[in-house]
């Protein structure tokens, strides 16, 4: 699993395009306007229809780019006090809140806005992808998600799924919030959507910056030719790590690559030599000065350091393999 840092830049350039949008669709454009004559939302979009004026009544100009703005935490306590708002000061159901906030936000917002081009021209599922330049699915790190366009604008291109870490299915409210929207590959984003994860038991890619840290990938000797990968926590008293992964369904993902990529490293370290992984790091290039880093660019096709582990699949877990291998006398 990666952490995606604040995303700073990423952020304020959706954000610009996300809250004109949101705020046309809520009050209109006599209601809204940010007063930038090249805005597309606040200046082609229209008012939402189907949506209670009750529920519109609940949000001021702060609290729309707040529900596109903030942390995690912090979405999960908006989508509780609106919630609360809505059926005990205007006397609705828990129902009529999902309706409205799925028409508006799900359908409405991340359907049609976000996964088509109906305002700025390019769907924003690629300008988000593009914005973040991440270059591996966020939870396996082992499927690339490059961004690619055909140059004939005939089919479709390559862009990572998004995955909403608060379910768009339970959270509708959520449903185009920035760091609500995670990128990653079809099997992840699949295996995720029906998994209810949550901020106390699980890590979050935009919230915890020692994800790498907290578990490890490791191997269980089955036979003398047959190993499984397995994953462990790194610590004894922080079991999030794991208990993430699990969640994830990491070791079956990886289960496939037990008897490639696994048994591949496994043999450099004992079928050929006892120090030929060594040798390989150590004695290939000779007197070239190259980085450790390099090295293993070089010879395993994986990045060493955790912030870069998301520009070549299998860094996670190549690295933490190749380290046990290495420790082994």
């Amino acid at each position: 699993m990666i952490y995606l840092g604040d995303q700073t830049d990423g952020l304020n350039a959706y954000s610009k395009e996300a809250v004109c949008w949101l705020g046309v669709k809520l009050k209109g454009r006599r209601g809204f306007n940010c007063g930038d004559s090249t805005c597309y939302p606040c200046n082609h979009s229209n008012i939402r229809s189907n949506i209670d004026q009750e529920f519109r009544d609940l949000f001021d100009d702060a609290l729309i780019k707040e529900i596109i703005e903030a942390k995690p935490r912090r979405l999960l306590e908006l989508n509780g006090e609106l919630l609360t708002a809505f059926t005990i000061q205007h006397g609705k159901t828990t129902d009529d809140f999902r309706r409205n906030a799925k028409n508006l936000f799900l359908n409405s917002g991340y359907k049609v806005w976000f996964l088509t081009d109906e305002n700025s021209g390019e769907k924003w599922n690629y300008r988000l992808a593009r914005l973040l330049d991440k270059h591996t699915c966020t939870y396996c790190n082992r499927e690339y998600t490059f961004v690619l366009r055909n140059p004939s604008g005939i089919g479709k291109g390559m862009v990572p799924q998004i995955d909403h870490w608060f379910a768009k299915t339970d959270y509708p409210l959520l449903a185009i919030s920035f760091y609500n929207l995670i990128p990653s590959c079809g099997t992840c984003n699949t295996i995720k959507s029906s998994t209810n994860l949550n901020l106390i038991d699980h890590l979050h890619p935009y919230v915890d910056s020692n994800i790498s840290s907290t578990y490890e990938f490791s191997y269980l000797p089955i036979t003398n030719i047959d190993n499984r990968i397995i994953l462990k926590n790194s610590s004894l008293f922080n079991s999030k790590g794991l208990d993430t992964v699990n969640a994830l369904n990491l070791p079956l993902i990886y289960k496939g690559h037990s008897g490639k990529e696994l048994q591949d490293l496994i043999d450099l370290r004992y079928k050929y030599s006892d120090n030929y992984l060594n040798i390989l790091l150590e004695d290939t290039f000779g007197d070239l000065h190259i980085s450790k880093e390099e090295r293993y660019r070089l010879i395993f096709g994986i990045e060493l350091d955790e912030e870069n582990h998301h520009k070549r699949i299998f860094s996670k877990f190549k690295g933490d393999i190749i380290s046990e291998l290495l420790s082994i006398k």
